[in-house]
């Protein structure tokens, strides 16, 4: 069942702060089936202005699916009222502006033809065949503070031999 939501504020092309009609208790929602770029990627803040340009003027309702691991709602956004109500998840994939995120669902949303008219139509993320997909890109954020971390202790390993060796050839 959807409930009413009023926006207070789209963080990313698939995140949002909600708060329910008639209640000012803010939180924050992921939405479900879809993987936006993130701000600094190709197409990031595209993704999050038009989720906003699709959220602007109320009339938005939510269906809850379940909560993330980070605590965020999972949810089914739909804006507008009556037979034009949409899921605005379906419309971020079919303009281009997310994935069909397949690990987690959204098939009965409609997301696999979504995405393959987004890729036909070459719209959005899909004007680069090679785009990097957000949860490639965030596992290559995870994975560079270790190999800085590694290169660091490479420099510092090829100085002290250095030294010690300079050290040996004229301290002895």
């Amino acid at each position: 069942m959807a409930r009413r939501v009023r926006i207070r504020r789209v963080v990313d092309g698939d995140s949002l702060e909600v708060e329910y009609v008639g209640k000012r208790q803010p939180f924050r929602v992921r939405l479900y089936g879809i993987d936006a770029p993130e701000l600094d990627q190709p197409h990031g803040r595209e993704a999050r202005n038009r989720l906003a340009q699709l959220v602007r003027g109320g009339g938005v309702s939510m269906e809850t699916k379940s909560t993330d691991h980070y605590g965020r709602t999972v949810g089914v956004l739909y804006a507008g009222s009556g037979r034009k109500r949409e899921s605005v998840n379906a419309e971020m994939v079919r303009s281009g502006m997310a994935w069909w995120y397949r690990q987690y669902g959204g098939r009965e949303l409609g997301l696999p033809a979504a995405e393959a008219e987004a890729k036909s139509r070459r719209r959005g993320v899909w004007q680069n065949p090679r785009a990097e997909r957000p949860w490639d890109y965030r596992a290559k954020q995870r994975q560079a503070p270790a190999k800085r971390r590694a290169r660091w202790w490479r420099w510092v390993l090829a100085w002290t031999v250095a030294i010690l060796g300079l050290l040996f050839l004229f301290g002895g």
